[in-house]
């Protein structure tokens, strides 16, 4: 079994995820895409779980926590794993009091390191991962995560994650807008090396028909949902004044629970549940 992870107050930020928790922890602002983006899975997580106390959820690649207050209003006891110490670190400075009274408890490990004895016999109502952990390990690693984590869901549970596509409308045309040709493309290859703070990662990018044909064991398939399809995601800097992000809002909420636009979103959100026999 794990560790619960313990906070260093004079841990340096040197290089890679680590470094880049820096900026992540300040992400989470009103107005803009990125708080979008959340409301949008937020709202995916509501439609299949009612609120209620008492429920459990494992946030994998929890990062600094930018979902935690969504949860914590919802009624959630959580815990947040990372494999970064500096997402994990600064996770911890914002919710200092929710973990020492007990409330969240976070752990370092990568998502691939999880085994059936990483949590003993504990069971969770929601295992969620949107944060793009699954856009970092292959297809074969993506099988034994899910695997694995099916064991730690009660039966009725549902795993909820999202998976960047090879092609964003909104992510194209925001870069053709501003000449950026070559930015524009890019995903088109399906695997890119992506430099983060020093530090160079595989991605792994792939497509709603492909995530359907990678099925577990145990996890029955529910849904699909597109995470912005005409709005570009925040990762290109594009910042609309409130008028506009209003209009992405109503646009990108109509679309959810249509699976018709997962082609051209920049990430599908896929819903699926633990069998109940």
């Amino acid at each position: 079994m794990i560790e619960p992870y313990k906070y260093d107050e004079h841990f340096t930020y040197d290089s890679g995820w680590d470094k880049y928790a820096l900026s992540y922890c300040n992400l989470l602002k009103p107005d803009t895409i990125y708080a979008l983006t959340k409301n949008l899975a937020h709202s995916i997580v509501k439609h299949y779980i009612p609120e209620g106390k008492n429920k459990e959820v494992l946030d994998l690649n929890c990062g600094t926590g930018n979902d935690f207050s969504f949860f914590l209003s919802n009624g959630y006891k959580i815990i947040g794993t990372d494999g970064s110490a500096g997402m994990l670190n600064k996770c911890y400075e914002k919710f200092k009091d929710k973990i020492e009274n007990g409330q969240i408890t976070l752990y370092q490990t990568m998502m691939q390191s999880l085994d059936n004895s990483s949590f003993k016999e504990k069971q969770f109502d929601l295992i969620y991962s949107i944060t793009g952990g699954y856009s970092y390990i292959d297809d074969d690693l993506l099988l034994k995560v899910n695997q694995t984590l099916s064991n730690y869901l009660k039966k009725g549970g549902y795993l909820i994650t999202a998976h960047l596509t090879p092609f964003c409308l909104g992510e194209t045309f925001y870069y053709l807008k501003n000449l950026k040709f070559r930015a524009s493309l890019l995903r088109l290859k399906t695997t890119l090396k992506v430099p983060i703070k020093g530090e160079t990662h595989i991605m792994y990018l792939r497509s709603d028909s492909k995530l359907k044909k990678l099925r577990t064991k145990g996890l029955e398939f529910c849904s699909s949902h597109p995470l912005l399809t005409t709005t570009p995601p925040y990762q290109t800097n594009y910042s609309p004044n409130s008028d506009k992000l209003k209009r992405h809002s109503e646009l990108e909420f109509k679309r959810l629970f249509n699976p018709v636009y997962n082609k051209i979103a920049d990430q599908v959100m896929i819903v699926e549940k633990k069998s109940e026999e």
